[in-house]
């Protein structure tokens, strides 16, 4: 044991009263289980080395199946009554010929996974005893093995894994189903730094519901929503999704403070000369509208003349700006490392930055079937209002465009590893580029073929604001297209002037 209100861990390091209290409360409820479960396992005084290891392997793969984070192999605890009785076990004194214990079951135990020895002081009615603990994290990708077998609890025995080859099938099973966005962002909140973390006042506010007075009803409400779960010790866990979609500050969370929504506002067309960078790092849910709010304020404005009176005339849709940055947040690689959703606005263009490459073929962005890594965040984000019906995002963006005259947006596929949207200002016909009017037309192709439509030159030339007499400008646009294989005539033996076309994969 260490100094007085803490407790020494395995290899010295000292916990806070905090944690002993957790601890404490974590026997108890673990004691209150009725039977044995297949991810906690109660001895008295068993101190058989091998043992010890098969149930390591035994206890983290059942947590698995169990959908628990965690098992437990407990001394102290009457396997019988339940009654918590302490142990006279004392694990740092045992050793596997001339290793450690801790050591050797480390090192017997594959893939290696971070089980940790405790040793917890109760207060007991016959005087304080220690209870001492293994808390072992569930299987992740593979079956944990303890000297080359895997293990399983059936029911309260323990099992080796392979004689039960449903059981086997569904571990493997069990570790494609757990989402990101559903695994832990912080553990063992108690409700006070709940309340804390997440700002669930602008939750309520989003879903336009009032503010329950009573906070059991609250927490009901969050749990629902996959924002927190339950922990074994009575406390809360945040999940990724809870922290993103609500969190008051996601620096907060260690794994979670590269997911802020950075905005790079530039003096002109390069990164030469940045004006001010800012960063958004409250819940999506809330920093969404904040976001989109910022950039037009700072997007270039123009004064015209209309029906003599003086209007400024915003560079770029608000809708198309809602809608890419609501994608960057829903569908980036939340697993991959090292790089924030980003925005980057100059005076010709946004560009929208997120990790991951795209997930359908950037030429089918129109009329895709609904696809997302993150599909809790997706349905949430939809959920409140800030996104389109999965799957029309993309389209709206493109008739809001054509409608505006301007250019399609322009979708990248960085090397697999980033997806990259650039929103274009209003540029005159003569200043875009073939591949800007090309994919263009293309992308009007395919959102009128969606509404069981065709487009003809006369669309061509209303879409880039041509007039009549540009009829040839616009032929050879769509020559251009043609060529490039990406829409075909609807009839190649129609007369030119009366020609329609389609998507090349119509």
């Amino acid at each position: 044991m260490g100094h007085a209100g803490y407790i020494e861990t395995k290899r010295g390091d000292f916990m806070s009263i905090t944690s002993i209290e957790y601890l404490q409360s974590l026997v108890r409820e673990l004691a209150k289980l009725p039977t044995e479960t297949e991810w906690v396992e109660i001895k008295c005084n068993n101190k058989d080395p091998q043992l010890i290891g098969e149930y390591i392997s035994a206890l983290s793969n059942s947590a698995t199946l169990c959908g628990r984070t965690k098992g437990y192999l407990v001394w102290g605890i009457h396997n019988d009554t339940h009654e918590i009785i302490g142990t006279e076990f004392q694990y740092r004194k045992m050793k596997k010929g001339n290793e450690e214990l801790e050591a050797w079951l480390s090192r017997m135990v594959s893939p290696r996974i971070n089980f940790k020895f405790y040793e917890i002081p109760m207060e007991l009615p016959m005087g304080g005893k220690n209870v001492v603990m293994i808390e072992i994290p569930c299987a992740e990708k593979q079956p944990v093995q303890f000297a080359g077998v895997e293990y399983i609890r059936v029911g309260t025995n323990k099992k080796n894994l392979k004689e039960y080859p449903d059981k086997e099938r569904e571990l493997w099973q069990a570790f494609d189903t757990t989402p990101y966005e559903l695994r832990l962002a912080k553990s063992n909140v108690e409700e006070d730094e709940l309340v804390v973390l997440l700002d669930y006042p602008k939750y309520y506010d989003k879903m336009e519901m009032p503010i329950p007075r009573n906070r059991d009803k609250v927490l009901d409400d969050l749990q629902n929503e996959k924002f927190i779960i339950k922990n074994d010790a009575g406390n809360w866990n945040i999940t990724n999704m809870g922290a993103l979609m609500i969190a008051k500050d996601l620096k907060k969370f260690d794994n979670l403070h590269r997911r802020s929504v950075r905005v790079i506002w530039y003096k002109e067309n390069s990164r030469l000369d940045a004006i001010r960078e800012k960063e958004f790092s409250g819940g999506y849910a809330f920093a969404h509208d904040d976001i989109v709010q910022y950039i037009m304020t700072i997007i270039p404005q123009e004064e015209v003349i209309v029906e003599a009176t003086r209007k400024s005339v915003i560079s770029f849709l608000e809708i198309a700006i809602r809608e890419l940055l609501a994608n960057a947040m829903i569908h980036q690689d939340l697993q991959q490392r090292g790089t924030n959703p980003m925005v980057e606005v100059f005076k010709n263009r946004i560009e929208f930055s997120n990790a991951g490459a795209p997930l359908v073929a950037i030429d089918r962005i129109v009329d895709t079937v609904p696809v997302s890594r993150n599909e809790n965040i997706a349905g949430f984000m939809h959920k409140c209002g800030i996104c389109e019906e999965r799957g029309s995002g993309y389209d709206k963006i493109i008739e809001a465009t054509a409608k505006n005259e301007l250019l399609a947006p322009r979708i990248e596929n960085q090397n697999n590893q980033f997806t990259k949207a650039v929103l274009f200002a209003k540029v005159p016909f003569e200043m875009t580029t073939k591949e800007d009017r090309v994919r263009t037309c293309y992308m009007q192709a395919c959102l009128a073929y969606v509404n069981y439509e065709a487009v003809s030159n006369g669309d061509i030339r209303k879409l880039f604001g041509l007039s009549d007499q540009e009829m040839t400008k616009a032929s050879r646009l769509i020559q251009n297209t043609i060529d490039a294989g990406l829409i075909k005539a609807v009839d190649p033996e129609t007369a030119p002037r009366y020609k329609k076309y389609i998507p090349y994969w119509a």
